[in-house]
């Protein structure tokens, strides 16, 4: 785990992985700021939950803004509604908890000052995490787009990987998104847009491409089944473990790859340049050379290189 200084503390929200990756109900960017600024306020050796968390209505909102007031007012009623689903499948337990407790009278915003109690039975979910992701606060508070804060989220999540492949199903749940855009073209458009664009300048700025379903039936465009995103400023040193379950003969290319010592590196930068059918060309020429490639690490990952720069236009 990092550790942070108190003076860097509030640079950093900490995000336990169950909540980053939950089906979380689409509200204002000053509700998501006001839990972002939550989330960085508490430090790495808290044992308990403070009795509150208080900061300033400019820390959320620019006070220039003619209905700060209003914005704020209605952040703090979304946050009083939510509720979080505890759930153990295996027990066949669950329960819904509400995010903050109201009950206590310092929850409440009084001369500029907004003041956070959290629920105290949500405590497992807010100290001592054992496995959560981490995201910088000062382009979190810039962001004018929930699409772009959840992005943002999800993505830090995968900066030690730089992949995140999801399918088109989840994508809709993470973005609150399943009675909106049945079209996939409209719910890419209309959720990634601004992410994009909003994203560029930070550590997480990427890329994402739709994967198709190309075993589906009939005419026309192939359904999209699932995304890719890539971080643009990461370098991915593992195989996406999803590319295994794409299909038997996915895994077959790129087990037989490994084999011939191509390196998980240069895979994942030109697989899908080169392509199923050119791959599977190439082992079976290297498998006819045989034991004429006596380095196979130098000579087949010269080779996958060359050709990959070729087929995405790098040369």
């Amino acid at each position: 785990p990092l550790i942070f200084d108190e003076k860097e503390v509030k640079k950093y929200a900490k995000q336990h992985w169950n909540v980053t990756f939950a089906r979380q109900r689409k509200v204002s960017v000053y509700a998501k700021r006001i839990m972002a600024n939550v989330l960085a306020m508490i430090k790495e050796d808290d044992s308990e939950l403070r009795p509150y968390y208080q900061m300033h209505i400019s820390d959320v909102v620019p006070t220039t803004d003619s209905d700060f007031h209003a914005k704020v007012k209605k952040a703090f009623d979304e946050l009083t509604d939510l509720k979080w689903l505890i759930e153990d499948i295996s027990t066949k337990y669950f329960a819904f908890r509400h995010l903050l407790n109201t009950s206590d009278v310092n929850c409440a915003y009084k001369d500029g000052t907004i003041s956070i109690v959290l629920n105290p039975l949500l405590k497992p979910y807010f100290i001592e995490l054992a496995h959560y992701s981490i995201y910088e606060i000062k382009h979190y508070m810039h962001f004018s787009s929930w699409y772009s804060l959840r992005v943002f989220e999800l993505l830090s999540a995968f900066k030690d990987t730089g992949i995140w492949w999801v399918s088109i199903d989840e994508f809709r749940q993470l973005m609150d998104c399943e009675k909106k855009y049945p079209l996939s073209k409209d719910l890419l458009k209309y959720t990634l847009t601004e992410p994009l664009h909003e994203l560029e300048s930070t550590d997480l700025a990427f890329t994402y491409e739709p994967v198709f379903d190309m075993y589906a039936h009939g005419r026309g465009r192939k359904p999209v089944i699932a995304l890719e995103f890539r971080l643009k400023k990461a370098k991915p040193k593992n195989i996406p473990t999803e590319w295994f379950e794409f299909s038997d003969e996915h895994k077959s290319v790129l087990l037989r790859l490994r084999t011939w010592q191509v390196t998980d590196s240069n895979i994942i930068r030109y697989a899908k340049a080169i392509g199923i059918e050119r791959a599977n060309k190439l082992l079976y020429e290297w498998q006819l050379k045989g034991k004429e490639i006596q380095d196979r690490t130098k000579y087949c990952n010269a080779v996958w290189v060359r050709i990959g720069k070729v087929a995405s236009g790098e040369n």
